[in-house]
């Protein structure tokens, strides 16, 4: 009673109000003393390894979303996926859902696969070189977070005083995005931008496009 598990733990709305007045609704009386909507990730012996959690109730990660981002990421099936490549760096792109709903977050996975003796590289960068980047087609109501890259390995030119990050291998990117509203089926254009170099040349930047088709479905309200 009175919000006190929720106040204990840190996690009480206070500012419903404000994000009401942001979507242009009137929050009900019994809506005052709700958490922050988010998620409590335990391991098998019930301890929390990972937290994570929304603003407002309207922006909420889909299920399959939440499995990918605190189990490693790309869906052992996931039922939206596309393959490019130029030249000899392959782009695998994939989506646990075919569909979407209105200000739901999903997460487009990427995999870039680089063959041995090459490397791209990473954030932050210097000089004219081009770091792995990946953007999405504008779309009415598309909405993106903010790439999610892995630490790269440190990497130094002669003659050059910055450090440099690289990947080689398998490198694995994921990008949060949501459509603000349901505007029926769309085509998610993806673009892979980088630079790959070997130990004696490096190739012009580059960039591959993969396209994967998402319907929309409606709010569910109960």
């Amino acid at each position: 009673m009175g919000s006190k598990v929720i106040s204990s733990l840190g996690l009480l709305n206070e500012h419903l109000a404000e994000y009401a007045a942001y979507f242009g609704v009137r929050p009900n009386d019994n809506h005052y003393g709700v958490p922050y909507p988010g998620s409590f990730i335990l391991d098998e012996q019930g301890r929390v390894v990972e937290k994570w959690f929304e603003a407002h109730h309207r922006y909420r990660p889909s299920p399959v979303a939440q499995l990918e981002k605190s189990f490693a990421g790309v869906s052992s099936r996931p039922l939206a996926r596309a393959e490019a490549e130029a030249g000899d760096v392959g782009v695998v792109a994939s989506i646990g859902q075919d569909t979407y709903r209105p200000t739901q977050k999903l997460r487009l996975n990427l995999q870039v696969n680089l063959p041995p003796g090459l490397h791209i590289y990473g954030p932050p960068t210097a000089g004219d070189y081009t770091p792995l980047s990946v953007t999405l087609d504008p779309l009415e109501c598309l909405e993106m977070g903010p790439l999610e890259l892995p630490p790269g390995r440190p990497f130094r030119l002669e003659g050059l005083a910055e450090e440099l990050y690289v990947y080689e291998g398998a490198v694995r990117a994921a990008l949060p995005f949501w459509l603000l509203g349901n505007v029926g089926e769309v085509v998610l254009t993806a673009r892979v931008r980088y630079q790959a170099c070997s130990d004696r040349e490096c190739y012009p930047p580059a960039e591959v496009t993969v396209d994967l088709p998402l319907q929309g479905l409606d709010l569910v309200r109960g």
